[in-house]
């Protein structure tokens, strides 16, 4: 199961994500030459055929993905520079990675380039009577937690199960250092670099390669348990399930978030000569006292049938691995996972439409019953309390979509079957988001980037409200498009 709620690397949204210089490559000897003299003893190049070559340059999902002809180890900010002006001084395109990477189909457009691996900078510092952490650049999201839970403290996700109460990942940034494309170092805070401190947090792949950032940090609730409250439902109990989370949904307590998965069920309801269905797994954790939890989602128990259900206490730092019947994939929160050819869709829910959230489910129910290459794909919705989300004025970062009252994201995986595309399976990935994206209240097509796909018009990834003060943000730090992979900002708006 991918459960990808607060389980990426910690600097998904707000930070580098992936970063990239597009160019058009001379060869990759000079590249070589250049890292070698330049780096420090600590970092090391790798070419096709050294043995961490493939290991660094698998990727979570291989589906439109880059590729490279050399792989530089970074250990240091002085490693991440002299990378990017080899890179340069040798016309090489080149990409930030850390370990196992992210999804986006703008990815394929950078073939036999550096990849820049910065797994080694994942330096962690807690400072509890500050109430503060810091990350480097690759810290591991399941590090952060466990590193926090130990001294009794918690962080938001980018969005995520706590933002009823703390609000988004990017409300608690304090501060961060940030090479710009000149390879220049600078501070961001609200008072340093404030422009940068705006967009960055919604756009900061655009602007460089974060090397660290300091969030503020918050008391974890009392005892560190979280009740965690898991349903199963046969899918032709979709009508009766959105009917509820639409009366729901808006008036979810703050400690409450609400995340489904529909997934192919190779045992419920096989008999002879019917095929088996989808089931519907819901997952609800309420971050407080677990009769407060329970009542919370009394709701979910009215819902019929149920074909199982669980109810456990639950320690923050292990929320992930213990959802959905202990089937939260670990995998994710380690960066080990490997999905083959997957590829991502996703879009912002402002309301529930029974009729269409119907709909969707039978369209995915048809798709993986027709398909058996597609029967590990998953298709879930994330209903998270947002009082504290809410209560951040807009204009207070780049990032658009804080109204939002759920996500939805689906995960398309081409198991064993690399021939496989869109026409084969009747464009139904396209046509299942358009079901939902269409009756979701919004202005069009909205979705939050790290359920994108990269097919989306850029005004569904940042807002048109956004885009200008973005755009001039492009224009004044990147103007060369150097960093320019992972949804590109233009340089002027409209």
């Amino acid at each position: 199961m991918y459960f990808s709620l607060g389980s990426s690397a910690l600097l998904l949204l707000t930070l580098t994500l992936e970063s990239w210089a597009l160019s058009f490559p001379r060869g990759s000897d000079e590249l070589v030459d250049c890292l070698k003299s330049s780096l420090s003893p600590s970092g090391s190049v790798q070419t096709p055929g050294d043995p961490l070559f493939v290991n660094d340059t698998t990727r979570v999902s291989s589906y439109d993905a880059p590729s490279f002809k050399v792989v530089s180890q970074v250990t240091n900010e002085d490693d991440v520079r002299a990378s990017i002006k080899c890179a340069t001084s040798a016309n090489i395109p080149f990409l930030f990675t850390g370990p196992k990477h992210g999804f986006y189909t703008g990815f394929e457009k950078l073939q036999n380039g550096l990849e820049i691996y910065t797994a080694a900078l994942d330096q962690i510092t807690v400072d509890a009577d500050a109430n503060t952490i810091t990350v480097a650049g690759a810290g591991r999201f399941q590090d952060v937690v466990n590193s926090l839970y130990a001294v009794g403290k918690n962080i938001r996700a980018g969005i995520g199960r706590l933002q009823g109460l703390y609000g988004l990942l990017i409300d608690s940034i304090l501060s961060l250092y940030i090479m710009l494309p000149n390879t220049t170092v600078v501070e961001v805070t609200k008072d340093k670099n404030p422009d940068l401190f705006w967009g960055i947090r919604g756009a900061g792949f655009n602007f460089g390669y974060v090397l660290n950032a300091t969030y503020r940090v918050y008391d974890e609730v009392p005892n560190g348990q979280n009740l965690n409250a898991d349903f199963e439902y046969p899918y032709t109990a979709a009508n009766e399930f959105y009917q509820a989370l639409k009366d729901e949904a808006p008036k979810m307590p703050a400690p409450l978030c609400i995340a489904t998965s529909l997934q192919w069920s190779p045992t419920y309801n096989k008999i002879d000569g019917v095929m088996p269905q989808t089931t519907l797994f819901v997952n609800a954790v309420y971050a407080g006292p677990e009769s407060e939890g329970r009542e919370a989602v009394k709701f979910l128990e009215g819902i019929s049938p149920v074909l199982r259900k669980n109810y456990t206490e639950v320690p923050w730092n292990q929320l992930t691995q213990n959802a959905f019947f202990l089937k939260g994939d670990e995998a994710i929160l380690n960066c080990a996972a490997t999905y083959g050819e997957r590829s991502v869709f996703g879009a912002v829910i402002n309301q529930v439409d029974v009729d269409a959230s119907v709909q969707m489910t039978e369209q995915f129910n048809y798709l993986v019953t027709k398909y058996p290459q597609m029967r590990g794909s998953d298709n879930s919705m994330y209903f998270c309390a947002k009082q504290a989300v809410e209560a951040v004025p807009e204009d207070s970062a780049a990032y658009a979509w804080r109204g939002a009252l759920g996500h939805q994201t689906w995960g398309y995986l081409f198991e064993g079957n690399s021939s496989t595309s869109d026409a084969l399976i009747e464009y139904l990935p396209e046509k299942i988001r358009s079901t939902i994206a269409d009756t979701a209240g919004t202005d069009g097509l909205e979705v939050y980037i790290g359920f994108s796909n990269g097919d989306e018009p850029i005004e569904s990834v940042f807002g048109k409200e956004k885009l200008p003060r973005l755009a001039a943000l492009k224009k004044k730090y990147d103007p060369d498009g150097l960093f320019n992979a992972y949804h590109p900002l233009p340089t002027s708006y409209p």
